[in-house]
């Protein structure tokens, strides 16, 4: 039995913990939140499936993150905080040997990434970042098709990820806008197509990006090209959207010998165009990215993996990647990696 903590109770916190509930040989021992009115009202978010109700009598509930780790005895500690907090949390659980799954983005940059791998290197404890967009059913199954070189290489590839401004809060403005402690869309929303783009195509050797302001200050939107040999890699984020705007992700791949076409506004959200024969729906079996990421890292806790599913090394890559699109927003210039 996997005795579990999930820290932090806000929307995601409440989708993590929905999961492991459900889950065989898994007991939610405790739930810490700072806040503790975060326990009893449901939080906002931009999309659904998050848990709703009260926790059961047997999770212990706490607001100090250093008590529940002395006094319980976990396997996993489950951080769902914001960004700032992650390596704060991880280096902490890691120090006691607990196995860390932590929510992307990993840390705000490369460098405070690197503090976190360097525990995790000193601990018996394993850390795995949740890096959901690559457990998705769409894009599971595009990174398969890559790998089988079924219709050829790659020829471009675009990814696209649209979102109205994430307020969705019950008290107070967005922590998500201080880009200081979110990293902005850039880092929170966008780094889920640089991450698959790095666990597809491999680190690119250049990135070039161009991005718009919004008045006070916080980027709102932006486009990058990513630099592969004989292949062109497109990625744009944002949160400009209007609020009526329902969340978009897709992707347009195109192959030496067909074309694939992902949009979650589509009433067929997948479909190849093969060059000889008419289009179709590849079938795939529907998979939800929160819930697969985390029976990964359980999987490979209980000994059926060899690796840790999403290496902290990989998502530390991803977010290197995004701090040279920032730079290159900023500057104007091609930034090589």
């Amino acid at each position: 039995m996997k005795k579990v903590a999930v820290v932090g109770f806000g929307f995601m916190g409440r989708m993590h913990y929905g999961i492991w509930s459900k889950l065989k040989g898994v007991k939610v021992a405790a739930v810490c939140d700072s806040n503790l009115a975060q326990i009893t009202q449901n939080a906002k978010g931009n999309i659904s499936g998050s848990f709703s109700g009260k926790l059961p009598e047997s999770t212990k509930v706490y607001a100090d993150f250093d008590e529940m780790i002395a006094k319980e005895k976990l396997d996993v500690v489950d951080i769902t905080l914001p960004t700032p907090l992650h390596p704060v949390m991880a280096v902490k659980a890691l120090a006691k040997d607990l196995n860390v799954l932590c929510e992307k983005p990993m840390a705000i940059d490369a460098k405070t990434c690197d503090k976190m791998i360097k525990a995790a290197a000193k601990s018996k404890g394993k850390l795995m970042i949740a890096q959901c967009v690559r457990y998705f059913a769409q894009y599971a199954w595009l990174k398969d098709l890559v790998d089988s070189g079924k219709y050829g290489k790659v020829v471009a590839a675009d990814f696209t990820r649209l979102s109205a401004a994430p307020k969705w809060t019950n008290n107070g403005p967005s922590w998500f806008l201080d880009e200081a402690k979110s990293g902005g869309v850039i880092l929170d929303l966008h780094l889920h197509d640089t991450d698959y783009i790095r666990h597809v195509f491999g680190m690119p050797k250049t990135v070039s990006t161009i991005a718009s302001y919004h008045t006070d200050g916080w980027m709102r939107h932006s486009a990058t090209n990513f630099g592969y040999d004989n292949m062109v890699v497109t990625s744009s984020s944002s949160w400009a959207m209007s609020s009526s705007f329902a969340w978009e992700s897709g992707f347009r791949v195109v192959f030496e010998q067909a074309v694939v076409v992902a949009n979650t506004h589509s009433d067929k959200p997948t479909l190849v165009y093969p060059e000889n024969g008419k289009p179709f729906e590849p079938k795939m079996k529907a998979k939800d990215g929160y819930e697969e990421e985390i029976k990964a890292f359980l999987a490979y806790l209980n000994g059926k993996l060899g690796e840790v599913p999403v290496s902290p090394e990989s998502a530390r890559d991803s977010v290197a990647i995004v701090d040279a699109e920032r730079k290159s927003a900023k500057t104007g210039k091609v930034v090589t990696l």
